[in-house]
């Protein structure tokens, strides 16, 4: 029961997400929660850049960088469609991971689409860790053609 009910408000939230709301995504998150985005490119280096090695490098920290990185999503249009969501561990360590895709659409055709696996930390209910793991050269060529700050035109 409980991993169905943490599926299902990823889901939700996912949802909103894509409507333009990322409040409820947002509030999913815990106070201090970390965010790791490997790979060099405009959204990983938001706030800080990431860097090699073997443990996590977070490049967000805390619900306001977390809601920069959120709106910064819903400003670019970002569509997400989750293809599996793995559940697995108790309340006060739960450990979940999700496989997407993700798109900027427009006129003619996506200005950006990719292929990402989430990892993330909960503890009771609130996301204490995640990392995104994506192509960021595919992210790097959005940025080359746009720039960091453009919107696709929809």
């Amino acid at each position: 029961m409980y991993k169905a009910t943490v599926r299902a408000l990823i889901r939700r939230s996912i949802r909103h997400l894509n409507a333009g709301n990322y409040e409820p995504l947002l509030r999913m998150y815990a106070n201090d929660a970390e965010l790791a985005f490997p790979g060099d490119n405009f959204l990983s280096r938001q706030f800080r850049s990431p860097h090699a090695g073997r443990a996590a490098s977070p490049t967000h920290r805390g619900k306001a960088e977390l809601e920069a990185f959120l709106r910064r999503c819903v400003e670019l249009g970002l569509q997400f469609q989750v293809e599996d969501i793995l559940v697995n561990g108790p309340p006060w360590r739960t450990r979940v991971c999700l496989r997407d895709h993700h798109w900027i659409p427009n006129d003619s055709d996506d200005a950006y689409a990719n292929r990402a696996a989430i990892c993330v930390e909960v503890a009771w209910g609130r996301i204490k860790h995640e990392e995104i793991y994506q192509d960021t050269q595919r992210t790097t060529a959005y940025e080359q053609k746009f720039g960091p700050f453009e919107q696709a035109s929809r």
